[in-house]
């Protein structure tokens, strides 16, 4: 497999020179030339050391995006984030240098792509910072390493689900070097999570505490975490995997400490945080949205900027999806009708199908390995139509990978990894098969989609460069990657995928109605006073989807607000760039050549994304 970025440290470009005229003058006998030299640094070179920078903020995204420490030139691969309140500020205050540093590029001295690059890191960093300028909570630069989270410790994010993912599937281990790094990670877990308990208390004691719900589900997965004997624990059985696979020296000794580290440091530690969390427990309130929180309006409204790349507000994107949800229900509804289901709602007849076992995996082992079979058919049925619409093909396989048994239970649905940087770790489609009930078959084949191909794994293959930073990866748009993700759903149904299928078809339009169900409850959690359970049952009567699905949906969107928006708010700026780009170029208008353009340097800002596609089409019509 080819490396998809390259070493992030390059020496710097040989000087170029340029011969100047040779002059002589009749005063001297000595002849001289001059030699002009140019030295011209590239983006990924002048922000080598913002690159360290950051790292050195969020050691764990390294780990993530498999950044050695060679590469970047720090110590980060045995290094684990500060979350405490000095630690907080120091990140906030980091975070703003970098956009300074940044701020101060000449973009003159830039390609074109490099332009484009630049202008969407600072336009993603600037995201970030907005909900920081407006509170003093929450923490910076949380999931993947930059979305803003107004709770630091939560079911699904925090160094508590961060830590054993990271170790366990993403830590490189293929020498003594990096075993010892990653014995040494284990051994600062209690110190690690002494700064995350020092943030929990800080921010409780401005008002900041998470719902009871959200308590107890952290407190569940905590439990979970620590329920079997240390040997038997993922963070050990990985790790001597990992030893055997490489065959490192004296694995086995290297095994035995992390069984003692996991024992000693990990579960104590844990214990740790279910204490603390049982403690302010009792304090916890069963609101659902962050409006009751200190300038939780304010918040929320950098929140739509900050995840979903937009200053509508969020009444506006209420009405949104009340208007989309109208319109995909009465699609939904004729097509129901035509395979015969015809009493009730569209949300009650989508639980007569959710219910029909001829569309349910047992969740048994069987099951299980049906469903993943289900997964690879479907994913070779579309790969073999993407010539057809793109130009440009992802040149590197997905993998599938079910999630591991001691996190499934608090993972929600599925969601997509990019690749190493050095090769090492493909692009990965994570599913949870906790509860089978929960993947209907007919939902199945658009949810892969979405994850691989022609959706994130594609997106995020076309889009990464040698010669681009990796903050360009790492600075994603949330509303421009997610809304892709959606609008791939949708043209797998143009590539005619389900033409003859159309319960598969009925499940593609379910899912698009989840995407805009999320515009009302998102807004309605965190700007209209919705509960937690109104949402839920808002969710179940309107899809007609599992309670399960729809309540870990719910509490998804209670500690990620503004999440939830990219998805739709993405999708639709991309349908009215394609319908503009029709109506521009008439019959030179070219699905592959559009998509090119659209992906070509990852997931910009919608802002930059519509700049640059304006920009194409007026070099298409002035030619």
């Amino acid at each position: 497999m080819n490396k998809i970025i390259n070493g992030l440290v390059i020496a710097l470009l040989m000087s170029g020179c340029t011969d100047s005229n040779e002059q002589t003058t009749n005063t001297t006998a000595a002849q001289t030339s001059q030699t002009d030299v140019t030295v011209t640094q590239s983006l990924q070179q002048q922000i080598t050391s913002i690159t360290k920078d950051y790292f050195v903020l969020r050691p764990e995204i390294a780990t993530y995006y498999g950044v050695s420490d060679t590469s970047i030139g720090a110590d980060v691969m045995s290094k684990l984030t500060d979350y405490s309140p000095s630690g907080e500020t120091h990140r906030r205050n980091g975070l703003a240098s970098i956009l300074d540093q940044l701020n101060s590029i000449d973009a003159s001295t830039l390609n074109t792509s490099e332009q484009v690059s630049l202008r969407a890191i600072q336009s993603e960093i600037n995201g970030a910072l907005l909900p920081a300028k407006t509170v003093n909570y929450g923490t910076v630069l949380g999931e993947y390493g930059v979305w803003f989270l107004p709770y630091a410790v939560n079911h699904l994010s925090g160094l508590h689900i961060e830590f054993p993912s990271y170790m366990e599937d993403k830590f490189a281990v293929t020498n003594t070097n990096e075993a010892n790094a990653y014995l040494t990670r284990l051994r600062m877990y209690p110190a690690a999570m002494g700064t995350l308990i020092d943030k929990l208390n800080h921010d409780v004691e401005v008002g900041v505490i998470p719902p009871d719900f959200v308590i107890s589900q952290t407190l569940d997965g905590l439990k979970a975490q620590i329920s079997g004997p240390a040997n038997s624990h993922p963070l050990v059985t990985s790790f001597a995997h990992k030893l055997n696979t490489a065959k490192v020296a004296k694995s086995q000794l290297l095994v035995n400490s992390a069984v003692e580290l996991v024992d000693t440091k990990y579960y104590a530690t844990t214990r740790q945080l279910i204490a603390a969390l049982e403690v302010i427990q009792p304090k916890a309130r069963h609101y659902a949205g962050i409006s009751h929180l200190p300038q939780g309006a304010k918040l929320y409204q950098a929140m739509i900027q900050h995840l979903g790349n937009s200053n509508r507000t969020a009444e506006d994107i209420h009405q949104l999806g009340l208007t989309e949800v109208a319109r995909i229900t009465a699609e939904m509804d004729g097509l129901l009708k035509k395979v015969g289901y015809v009493d009730g709602t569209v949300g009650e007849r989508m639980q007569v199908l959710l219910n029909d076992p001829q569309y349910l995996y047992p969740n048994t082992a069987e099951g299980k390995q049906q469903l993943m079979a289900d997964i690879d058919a479907d994913l070779a049925l579309i790969n073999a139509q993407l010539p057809q619409w793109f130009g440009r093909l992802p040149d590197q396989d997905v993998a599938i990978e079910a999630v591991p048994d001691s996190r499934a239970a608090s993972t929600s649905g599925a969601f997509y990894d990019a690749p190493s940087q050095d090769g090492s770790r493909k692009g990965t489609f994570w599913i949870s098969l906790y509860d089978t009930a929960a993947l209907p078959s007919y939902s199945l084949q658009t949810l892969t989609y979405h994850e691989t191909n022609p959706g994130h794994h594609l997106q995020t293959i076309i889009g990464l460069s040698d010669t681009l930073p990796i903050l360009s990866t790492v600075f994603y748009s949330n509303a421009a990657g997610e809304g892709w993700a959606l609008y791939a759903e949708r043209l797998a149904a143009e590539m005619g995928i389900y033409a003859n299928d159309p319960i598969d078809d009925i499940g593609r339009l379910q899912s698009e109605l989840h995407r805009a169900v999320r515009l009302v409850v998102d807004t309605g959690m965190h700007a209209k006073g919705w509960s937690r359970e109104q949402a839920i049952d808002y969710a179940i009567t309107t899809e007609g989807i599992h309670r399960s699905e729809a309540t870990a949906e719910i509490e998804r969107y209670t500690v990620w607000p503004g999440q939830a928006l990219g998805y739709k708010l993405g999708e639709l700026k991309i349908i009215e760039l394609r319908e503009k780009a029709k109506k521009t170029l008439g019959d030179k208008f070219d699905i592959k050549v559009f998509h090119d353009r659209l992906l070509e340097n990852g997931a910009l800002p919608l802002d930059l994304m519509e700049q640059k596609i304006d920009q194409w089409l007026t070099s298409q019509t002035t030619v």
